[in-house]
């Protein structure tokens, strides 16, 4: 059966319309960091975006107008490139600041990092995947974004999940798919797509939404997503995992709209068909656990090192969060978590290695705002940015440098010359910084 002849028989009313959709250019879209770009400024420098239907700060745009994922705003974090229908999974989630999120199957990220801005960097993420180069490219992206509510791990959750029974109030399980709704994104998706394709991946999904059950506490909520179009990965997933575990309960999205596909199978559910959404593709439902039960507290680890850097730490204003050192390195997390059963590649801002020679860390210039910065014209901004030194006034030492309101890195000023710290692998010539190209 090929991917057509599926869709005809799961959507009659919609098929046609949906198939000849598949031959549609993809979408584009991207969220704001909201406290590195207003949406007037951003509106102001690119006026033919479009705003996302539902999503705040979110936008669709052409590519033909802006080349956004090569321009030195994405590099600095001003924003996230993200599927607009996958934005509406954490968006009707709804994360709140102070609550504990598991993003299960976090990699690439952009889910992961549109809780954070929901939760407004409070609260806690444990964003996972179990592919370790899938977690690093995650655990990039998060540094990039300045975030410093995330934990990136690389764990199997089959083995540590029982350590984290009914602990997180929110769940998010974006659960490996046969990736139907890639097909515009991606030719080979649609000619790799196959019955027996569906079926392996339906097996995968229904482990890990056990596993899913296991951990979220009396109350939460789970939000359950995939990138098919196949029933036996969405309705009838969900319906053999409702029979399966009968404390759970499938719950209406708190909007509804006509650019919604909603199936009779499980009206709870809802499908952004790429024909009625401005998006690739996308199904999602939530599901909440019965009962309630209590947050449970931890207390700080109170590592020796953040008294020894107390005075580095109030600097920055970091003297309240959960600051401690793990392999070699010395991080600062928003709240305390138990760390034990988890391999992690970050635990919330990274701000230096434990070295005889300290340098601050890239993730913290990229954390804090600009009124830790020294701020650059752009004759300086574009040298620094290239790797270059220049004649820098202020105090000696290592001060973060920042252009337009946006932390750019760190230098080390030395008799008013500012020596370059900007990440070798960062280093670029931009054609200009206000602009998308």
């Amino acid at each position: 059966m090929s991917l057509e002849d599926a869709l005809r028989e799961e959507y009659p009313s919609e098929a046609e319309a949906l198939i000849a959709s598949l031959d549609d250019p993809r979408t584009h879209a991207l969220v704001l960091h909201p406290k590195k770009m207003e949406d007037d400024r951003f509106l102001s420098l690119f006026p033919k975006v479009k705003k996302h239907p539902f999503v705040p700060h979110a936008y669709l745009y052409d590519p033909a107008d802006y080349d956004f994922g090569k321009s030195f705003l994405y590099d600095v974090g001003a924003f996230s490139i993200q599927d607009a229908s996958s934005m509406m999974v954490p968006f009707l989630l709804d994360p709140k600041p102070g609550e504990r999120l598991l993003d299960l199957c976090a990699a690439p990220g952009g889910k992961t990092i549109l809780s954070s801005f929901l939760m407004e960097d409070e609260g806690l993420i444990l964003a996972n995947d179990i592919s370790f180069p899938r977690a690093k490219t995650l655990s990039s992206a998060v540094e990039r974004m300045g975030r410093g509510n995330i934990i990136v791990n690389s764990s199997d959750f089959s083995f540590s999940a029982p350590s984290f029974e009914g602990f997180f109030d929110k769940i998010l399980l974006d659960a490996p798919c046969s990736g139907s709704a890639m097909a515009r994104k991606n030719e080979e998706a649609r000619k790799e797509w196959s019955p027996a394709k569906v079926h392996r991946c339906a097996l995968e999904q229904a482990a890990l939404l056990d596993l899913c059950a296991t951990m979220l506490r009396p109350g939460g909520i789970l939000a359950y997503s995939t990138c098919s179009f196949s029933r036996e990965e969405n309705e009838e997933q969900i319906l053999a995992f409702l029979a399966r575990h009968e404390d759970f309960y499938p719950v209406k999205a708190p909007i509804d709209s006509p650019l919604f596909y909603h199936d009779a199978m499980l009206m709870e559910g809802i499908h952004f068909l790429p024909h009625l959404f401005p998006g690739e593709g996308q199904y999602l439902i939530l599901l909440q656990k019965k009962g309630e039960s209590s947050r449970k507290e931890f207390l700080p680890k109170k590592d020796p090192l953040a008294r020894k850097y107390a005075a580095f730490l109030a600097s920055f204003g970091l003297e309240n969060r959960e600051n401690l050192s793990s392999r070699g390195k010395f991080y600062s997390l928003s709240e305390p978590f138990p760390l034990d059963k988890l391999n992690t590649l970050r635990l919330g801002v990274k701000l230096f290695e434990l070295r005889d020679i300290y340098f601050p860390d890239h993730a913290l210039a990229r954390y804090l705002g600009p009124e830790h910065s020294i701020p650059l014209d752009e004759k300086n901004a574009r040298a620094y940015l290239r790797g270059e030194t220049f004649p820098l006034a202020g105090a000696e030492g290592f001060r973060i440098v920042s252009y337009g309101g946006l932390n750019l890195g760190w230098v080390k000023i030395v008799k008013g010359v500012a020596k370059n710290h900007y990440p070798k692998g960062l280093r670029h010539a931009y054609e200009t910084l206000n602009s998308s190209r």
